[in-house]
C-alpha cells in the first residue's frame, strides 16, 4: 500500500471517529457515568493521534507551512487547560503567568496539536499538576508544559508511540522567523518532573 493511499484511508477513520466522537459527547452528557465519560476521552486522545500522523505526512510529503497569526498566550492556554481538565479531572491543570506576553506570533491549530501532544505525555507521569506557561525567548516564546511526575527516565507499562516528540519537531520547525526555526527541547526540571519546551523564534 502506498503512503498516500494509507493517508486516504487514516483520514476516513478520522472522519468516522468525529462522528463517533459527537455520539459519545451526547450519550455522556444524557448519561453521566464514568465509563461513557472514558470512553469518550478515550475517543478524543484516538482523533489527536490521528490528526498528528496526517499533520506528520504532510510534513514529510508536501512540507508543513504554518500559517502566523498575532494571538494573546494567555487565551491561548486557557482553551488548552479547559480542554484538559474536562477530560483529565484527578489532575491540576494550572497556569504560570509570569513573564507571559500580551501578545505572541505563532499558529494556533499547529501550536495546539504540539502542546495537545506535551499534555497527554504529561499526563501520563504526572501525580498531581501540570504546569503550563509562555515567557519571551528574544523576539520570540517558550510554551512549556511541566508535569510533578518522577522525570524522564521511567518506564512506562504502556510505552507511547514516539509520535508525539516528531509531531512537535515538525511543528517548530514550521516556524520560521529569518534563519531562525523553532526547536523543541524535553529534560528534567531542576525542582523534580520533566520540562517540555516548544520554542519559536
Amino acid at each position: 500500500m502506498n503512503a498516500e493511499l494509507a493517508a486516504i484511508i487514516v483520514h476516513d477513520i478520522k472522519n468516522a471517529l468525529g462522528v463517533l466522537e459527537g455520539q459519545l459527547r451526547v450519550l455522556s452528557t444524557d448519561i453521566p457515568d464514568e465509563r461513557t465519560n472514558q470512553a469518550h476521552a478515550t475517543c478524543l486522545a484516538l482523533q489527536e493521534k490521528l490528526i498528528g500522523f496526517l499533520t506528520l505526512y504532510k510534513a514529510s510529503s508536501q512540507g508543513l507551512t504554518a500559517q502566523i497569526e498575532a494571538l494573546s498566550p494567555q487565551d491561548f492556554l486557557s482553551g488548552l487547560q479547559r480542554h484538559l481538565t474536562l477530560n483529565q479531572a484527578n489532575l491540576e491543570v494550572v497556569i504560570n503567568q509570569e513573564d507571559m506576553p500580551l501578545i505572541a506570533f505563532f499558529d494556533e491549530n499547529l501550536v495546539g496539536l504540539a502542546l495537545e501532544a506535551a499534555l497527554q505525555n504529561a499526563t501520563r507521569f504526572a501525580r498531581s499538576c501540570i504546569e503550563l506557561a509562555c515567557r519571551k525567548h528574544g523576539s520570540g516564546v517558550i510554551f512549556t508544559v511541566r508535569d510533578d511526575g518522577p522525570g524522564i527516565g521511567t518506564q512506562e507499562a504502556k510505552p507511547s508511540t514516539g509520535l508525539g516528540m516528531d509531531l512537535c519537531r515538525a511543528i517548530a520547525n514550521a516556524h520560521v522567523k529569518g534563519e531562525q526555526h523553532g526547536a523543541v527541547l524535553l529534560a528534567n526540571h531542576p525542582d523534580g518532573g520533566a520540562q517540555f519546551e516548544l520554542i519559536l523564534p
